[in-house]
């Protein structure tokens, strides 16, 4: 699964490379080291707040955590859906088929239980940039008009699955076009591709959002768990 990510780039620097338009002004984005459930965070689509298809690809902020149009207000909207089941699940088959995106990230955290406790690690490519498959939806009623959004997973490749069975789907440009347009979902990663080492407890608590978060930190059995 994936419960916490970072995305400290620019997004400027998100729009050049996913050659998308920016976020709009009035929609800015705070880089962070300690992204949430139920924060809003920035989505690549290629389809307008209409619905329209085939409009340019540009980005929104959608809050994390998946209600689809017909759902009820809650306060436990997953954050995560399998790929694998998308389409067979009835909270995500409309957004499978017609409302997909992209999420930009630093890299991101699991926490894997050992001897001294639940320690998060953060996992991020070689590149030090990723990009997440989503899947979104518009949930409307009296007071509120707002988008949400949820993290595609997959089985975890060799890189990952020592601290966690999944992992996110992670896209590449040519696979996002894909994902897009096409609802293609990529194999996982070849292994030798994501980094992965233990990072300090600091991230368990939203207070902390530092570029420390992200620092490997050594602890006395790492050597037994594959760091």
């Amino acid at each position: 699964m994936c419960g916490r990510f970072a995305l400290s780039t620019s997004m400027n620097e998100v729009a050049l490379r996913m050659e998308s338009e920016p976020l709009s002004d009035m929609t800015p984005f705070k880089p962070s080291w300690n992204i949430a459930p139920q924060h809003l965070i920035p989505v690549a689509t290629e389809i307008g707040v209409d619905g329209t298809s085939k409009v340019g690809r540009h980005f929104r902020l959608m809050r994390w955590g998946f209600r689809p149009s017909w759902g009820k207000a809650s306060h436990r909207e997953p954050i995560n859906a399998r790929s694998e089941t998308m389409h067979e699940k009835p909270m995500f088959r409309g957004a499978a088929q017609r409302r997909r995106g992209i999420v930009p990230a630093d890299g991101w955290y699991e926490w894997m239980t050992t001897p001294q406790g639940k320690t998060p690690w953060y996992h991020r490519e070689e590149s030090g940039f990723s990009m997440m498959a989503v899947l979104w939806d518009t949930w409307t009623d009296a007071k509120e008009h707002l988008e949400w959004c949820v993290v595609l997973t997959q089985v975890a490749n060799e890189d990952c699955r020592d601290v966690h069975n999944r992992m996110p789907v992670l896209l590449d440009e040519e696979s996002g076009n894909a994902w897009l347009r096409d609802g293609v979902v990529p194999p996982q990663p070849e292994s030798g591709t994501i980094h992965r080492y233990p990072v300090d407890r600091m991230v368990n608590n939203l207070n902390h959002d530092h570029a420390g978060l992200v620092q490997p930190i050594p602890r006395l059995f790492d050597h037994e768990y594959g760091a």
